[in-house]
């Protein structure tokens, strides 16, 4: 289970992934080995994963969202399931509960090789299939939810000033 400094130590490094744990350690007044061991532990609980984020529409490439329904047997979903497992453009995919089975997110170099190629395979696998271009990212912003569930777990940090604004180095204790 984390506790709220496992929850202090992921919001500062959302806010700011380039930190350095000896910046870390600074920040919240702890030794450096201390941070070091709560980020092993953190990622050894498969709760922290270090990922490069890529920003694919500046490489010029399309992306959707896809959602679809297998609802055309078994036969049907173990086929869609090899084909979304084997499709290298299928970057994302996700079981889910809902208006549909799974959700999907699909690179390809333009939409109508999207349609072409990945949506048409997709379409005779699935009962029902629903495609949505991403043009622009609106929000992304977990360090806001990383507060906003240590401070509904841990109470008592709320309003006490051990919050990170915008980097500020803030006592914990």
């Amino acid at each position: 289970m984390t506790d709220e400094f496992d929850l202090l130590l992921l919001e500062a490094m959302v806010q700011n992934p380039a930190m350095s744990y000896k910046e870390l350690a600074e920040l919240f007044k702890v030794d450096q080995r201390t941070v070091a061991k709560r980020v092993k532990d953190l990622s050894s609980k498969g709760i922290l994963k270090q990922v490069v984020e890529v920003d694919w529409a500046k490489l010029g490439l399309a992306q959707a969202v896809v959602g679809s329904t297998t609802a055309r047997g078994i036969d049907y979903a173990r086929k869609m399931g090899e084909f979304v497992d084997s499709d290298p453009r299928i970057v994302e995919a996700y079981e889910t509960l809902g208006s549909y089975h799974y959700f999907m997110r699909i690179i390809e170099t333009d939409t109508f090789k999207m349609r072409d190629s990945v949506l048409r395979e997709l379409d005779v696998l699935a009962a029902e299939l629903n495609t949505t271009l991403i043009t622009n990212r609106v929000k992304q912003d977990y360090r806001s939810f990383i507060r906003y569930l240590r401070e509904t777990r841990f109470p008592r940090s709320r309003g006490r000033g051990n919050t990170i604004p915008n980097g500020v180095p803030v006592n914990t204790r």
